[in-house]
């Protein structure tokens, strides 16, 4: 929490709530910002677990419909790989295509 702060600045901050509060009243401020951050911690994960809980249905619906999807991706590729194979075997057997014509080369008499 005090991560970016150094020893000196620390010190720093404790001396002005001595000064500003007195030394009767920072037991009192320490017990209730201990109580303020507990119950900021208890509401962050109490709203953490509503929104596992909310995104949890949709999540799982979304899997289950990637998984759907992959599944009729897969029959559809395994039926056009059958129907190939099949069209394959009932081709007749490949000709050698002709060679291409080739144009004529034109000829310009020498004056």
């Amino acid at each position: 929490m005090f991560e970016n702060l150094g020893g000196g600045e620390v010190l720093l901050i404790f001396l002005v709530i001595l000064i500003f509060f007195g030394p009767k009243k920072i037991p009192e401020l320490a017990t209730s910002f201990g109580k303020g951050l507990r119950k900021f911690r208890d509401a962050k994960e109490g709203l953490e677990d509503q929104l596992k809980t909310v995104l949890k249905e949709p999540v799982e619906a979304l899997q289950a419909a990637k998984s759907n999807f992959d599944m009729h991706m897969n029959a559809a590729a395994q039926q056009v790989q059958e129907t190939s194979k099949s069209l394959e075997a009932n081709l007749p057997a490949a000709s050698p295509l002709p060679a291409p014509a080739q144009p004529p080369t034109e000829t310009t008499p020498n004056p």
